[in-house]
């Protein structure tokens, strides 16, 4: 345990120190001050010009946002539409349908041009044949008048 002594040479020891810092302390606030006014000036217009920037970004993204939403709003308004829903079916029908038409129509076509060549053919073959019995008569009358011209003669 300490004696009296030695407590007071303890407590005379701290208060030295505390003295002795006290004297040694220069007084900073002064360039504290001006330290923070230094960095002020230096990056004080950037960063209000950064702020303004910002500030403008979030006005346009909010807008954007709000557009958005708006669009997206219809969008569902659009499919939540019955009356729409119905139409787009009913359009898919028709252009089914259409498609069968459309494929029917060329199948007839086709088939028309195919009975038209087979038209040509055959016009052409009876008229070939009417030829042949249309000479064929003639050649049967020059030989019944070749006959009768011969039977007058004798």
């Amino acid at each position: 345990m300490m004696t009296d002594l030695e407590k007071s040479g303890a407590m005379e020891v701290p208060l030295k120190t505390e003295k002795q810092l006290s004297k040694n302390v220069i007084d900073f606030s002064e360039a504290t001050e001006k330290l923070a006014e230094g960095l002020l000036s230096i990056y004080q217009s950037p960063l209000e010009q950064v702020k303004q920037e910002l500030f403008e970004l979030t006005n346009k993204q909010e807008t954007l946002l709000a557009q958005m939403q708006l669009e997206n709003k219809r969008i569902h308004e659009t499919f939540e539409d019955i009356d729409l829903n119905d139409m787009f079916s009913a359009v898919k029908i028709y252009q089914g349908k259409l498609a069968v038409i459309r494929k029917e129509m060329i199948n007839i076509h086709e088939r028309t041009s195919k009975l038209k060549k087979r038209v040509l053919r055959l016009q052409q073959i009876k008229k070939k044949e009417s030829i042949n019995r249309e000479q064929q008569r003639e050649q049967e009358l020059r030989k019944e008048q070749e006959l009768i011209g011969k039977s007058t003669i004798n």
